[in-house]
């Protein structure tokens, strides 16, 4: 609205002014300043007004609104959900991005603004121009970002050549271009996962993938797992880089009875010959993780990923370059007041990532940390299984414990 980071906002807010018969009108609190004398705290975006008549207020309120609404609706259509490309040169337009995106299946949408200083900033850098653009093919997205980041693109002729950086748009950005990324347990590849364990009556939800939401919304889904029995909880897994759900989920059930039906309906008789895309599930390493030592496993997998005091999270912090991190679940108390909001109740790992090309190093050194934890509580399970076999053998060479004398059938002394 007044030319932070949207080309032409500024005669904008001067057109609402005008129309408005106000003396002046001005936007405050961007970046931390204030604008026209304004005595509203610095931190919270607001207008200034200088007029004559009441009436002149309600009348640019209600312009304002209109306005909003409109940026509203270009947020959600054109922006949210997008690629973001930077670095091209003003010679570029609407034509030139599609040149550069049409390998990857072409571009459903644009949107071009510039990114200004904010006012009262000393800087004399020239706007930086970005390109919001929306694929035809979404499942290219993914390919796009890592052919063009950082990449010199054009031809030289129609399109100017460049180096550009593309990225997606990101729900929980930073102002300094750090994301909030995570991951929930049951999504890493958990290669020693010990599978030997039979699940306990503590074993209610399942962690479910493939589930065919082309298909299905939320409702149905839940009626299909109620076939099952009763139902306390779904969560659909969203993306990282949005708020749609990606197939992944949990369902939790009231009795385990109806969760271990459920459980042989979505396990394949041979894996081998199963579809990929086949409906399948699992018993939820989150929900073994939240309870503790109750757990089938007996031991604590919270307790190791944290560490003695921190340890664990920050060795991890460190290795994954990270600017935050966080062990979340409904369950487990925050103490950082500015931890990021709960992405589900199930157990998920949080990291404030300096770049795209850090998430890649942050999943892999999360199924790092899980493949040494599930080593030892498989080490573990395994030394109580030889020490009750060696207990059972002692039993049974004891007198009366099924040894020799009771092969005679001689009574014990």
């Amino acid at each position: 609205l007044a030319g932070v980071g949207i080309a032409g906002g500024a005669s904008r807010l001067q057109e609402i002014r005008q129309a408005s018969g106000l003396g002046s009108l001005a936007l405050g609190g961007v970046d931390g300043t204030t604008t026209g004398g304004s005595t509203v705290e610095a931190r919270h975006v607001h207008f200034v007004m200088r007029c004559e008549q009441a009436a002149q207020v309600e009348q640019c309120r209600k312009l304002l609104a209109v306005e909003l609404r409109k940026v509203h609706e270009a947020h959600a259509n054109e922006v949210r959900g997008s690629l973001v490309l930077r670095g091209f040169p003003p010679s570029w337009s609407e034509q030139g991005l599609k040149f550069v995106f049409a390998p990857f299946g072409g571009l459903a949408s644009v949107a071009l603004e510039e990114e200004r200083p904010p006012p009262g900033s000393t800087s004399d850098a020239p706007p930086v121009r970005i390109g919001y653009v929306k694929l035809r093919n979404e499942a290219s997205m993914e390919k796009a970002v890592s052919n063009l980041n950082q990449t010199k693109v054009g031809d030289g002729d129609l399109v100017e050549d460049c180096v550009v950086a593309c990225q997606h748009w990101h729900l929980r950005g930073w102002s300094d271009g750090s994301v909030h990324v995570a991951f929930f347990i049951d999504q890493l590849y958990l290669s020693r996962r010990p599978m030997e364990m039979d699940a306990g009556q503590e074993d209610r939800e399942l962690f479910v993938q493939n589930l065919p939401l082309q298909d299905m919304n939320r409702q149905q889904l839940r009626e299909y797992f109620e076939g099952f029995g009763e139902v306390e909880d779904l969560h659909l897994i969203t993306g990282i880089y949005s708020d749609e759900p990606i197939g992944d989920g949990y369902v939790r059930f009231k009795h385990h009875r109806d969760a271990q039906r459920c459980f042989e309906a979505l396990t394949p008789n041979n894996p081998a010959e199963a579809d990929p895309t086949d409906l399948i599930g699992s018993w939820s390493e989150s929900e073994r993780a939240l309870q503790r030592k109750a757990n089938c496993y007996r031991f604590n997998v919270i307790a190791e990923l944290v560490g003695t005091d921190g340890s664990g999270l920050r060795r991890l912090k460190n290795d994954a370059k990270l600017k935050g991190i966080w062990l979340m679940s409904d369950t487990l108390q925050q103490k950082d007041r500015h931890s990021p909001p709960l992405r589900g109740k199930q157990l998920h790992i949080v990291g404030r990532v300096q770049d795209e090309a850090d998430v890649a190093r942050f999943k892999e050194l999360l199924e790092r940390t899980l493949e040494e934890i599930h080593t030892k509580i498989s080490d573990r399970i395994d030394k109580r299984k030889r020490k009750a076999e060696a207990a059972a053998s002692a039993d049974k060479a004891a007198p009366g414990g099924g040894g020799s004398a009771a092969s005679t059938g001689q009574a014990a002394p």
